[in-house]
Parts: C-alpha cells; structure tokens; sequence
C-alpha cells in the first residue's frame, strides 16, 4: 500500500504514470544496489565484456601473456562461454604453473562441457595447492561428478561434503542444494537450503549484502519444497 500510494503521490507530481514509474523503479534500484543486493547487477555484464575486450586485446598485441589468457578465460567461463573460455585456459596453462585458481577454473570448465574426468583431476590438483581456492566452489563441482558416477563412492561423497560444510559460503549451499534438488533428494536439498540460511544469519553485518541474494534464494526453495 505504501508503495502504491508513493506512486499515487509521484504520478500527482509529474503529471506522468509512466514517468512515475520509471522513477519509482530507478530508486529502488540504487537503493538495491548500495544497501540490500537483492537484484542482478545490470551493468556487470557490461564491464566484464569490456574487460574481456581488453585483455583479449592485450594478448592480440602480446600472445605470451599468459596471465591477460587466464583473467579472460575466467571472465568467459562466468559468461558461460565455455569452449572460449577452455581455449583461453589451455593457452595460460602451457606458461603458467601451480596456479590453484587457474586449475579450478580449468576444472570447472572441463566439467560444464562434460568432460568429467578432466575437470575432476584439474580440480583435485587445484586443491592439491590451495584448499581454499573457489572457496569451497570446487567440492560442489566433485560431488556433482561423484553423485552423476556410474558406481558412486559413498565415502569419497561424504569427505567432499565435510569439507565443502567447512566453508561458511551461502552461495555454494544453495548451489549445493540445487544439484539435490534436480536430482529428486528432497531431503538433502533442504538441509542444503538450510544451511544456506543458517551460514547468512551466521555473517556479519557488513557481509549480509553480499549474501542477502543467495539467503533468499534458499528460504524460496525450502517453500517450494514443501
């Protein structure tokens, strides 16, 4: 009712529904983006093509550069243009060496076209170097791997799960849950969601916008579960 009063109100002023409308939309949308980060960062698109445009030009004028290779292909695989992204990789892989980040991103990528297998042993060597890297992201690509296993090894499962459990990452349970869910195990994407849900009342106040979107999305999916 507020809301629809303060457009009543906005409409009387500008003589214009529409315009009241769209001016309605943009604050919500600033105050969105500074304060509650609830919704997708339109113009994040837009920079990462432009950063994607850069470095592709960087390594146009230098083709040695392995690191601008690694920072587009990471950039393409958040793209989800993922045969580019692969081809960039391999190029930074041949020069640079023991880079976690560059593994998991290999890893990742191997696996979103299906070839399973060398995307779990990038991953693994990934985490071989930092099991930090990706914040726990990497364990819910192997668990994934292992789940979708012909003959699925219950107890390599069940050390995946302890250690993605040992990151207090919002996003990465409710992606977590997602795979159980699409999977039918209604019960394991619920405790899933909910530790999503716990992880967020758990963050501090200067986090809780970082992770507001991936709570939310949880709590849905919990109702959406009943």
């Amino acid at each position: 009712m507020r809301d629809f009063g303060l457009f009543l109100l906005l409409s009387y002023i500008t003589g214009n529904p529409l315009l009241a409308l769209i001016i309605l939309a943009v604050a919500y949308g600033i105050i969105d983006r500074f304060y509650i980060g609830l919704l997708p960062d339109i113009l994040k698109p837009v920079k990462r093509n432009r950063q994607i445009r850069n470095y592709l030009a960087q390594l146009s004028r230098n083709p040695a550069d392995a690191d601008s290779a690694m920072k587009a292909g990471i950039l393409l695989f958040e793209k989800k243009s993922y045969r580019k992204a692969l081809e960039l990789l391999q190029t930074a892989e041949a020069k640079i060496k023991d880079s976690a980040r560059l593994y998991q991103y290999l890893g990742m990528t191997e696996m979103e076209l299906e070839n399973g297998e060398k995307g779990r042993d990038f991953l693994n060597r990934a985490l071989e170097l930092d099991r930090k890297t990706g914040y726990g992201l990497p364990y819910v690509y192997l668990m994934n791997y292992e789940m979708n296993a012909p003959d699925p090894d219950e107890n390599r499962l069940n050390e995946l799960r302890e250690r993605l459990e040992s990151f207090s990452n919002v996003e990465n349970f409710y992606r977590m849950g997602r795979i159980y869910k699409k999977r039918g195990d209604k019960k394991e994407a619920a405790q899933m969601f909910r530790l999503a849900l716990r992880d967020y009342s758990y963050c501090p106040r200067r986090l809780r916008k970082m992770h507001r979107r991936w709570a939310l999305l949880s709590r849905l999916a919990l109702l959406g579960l009943r």
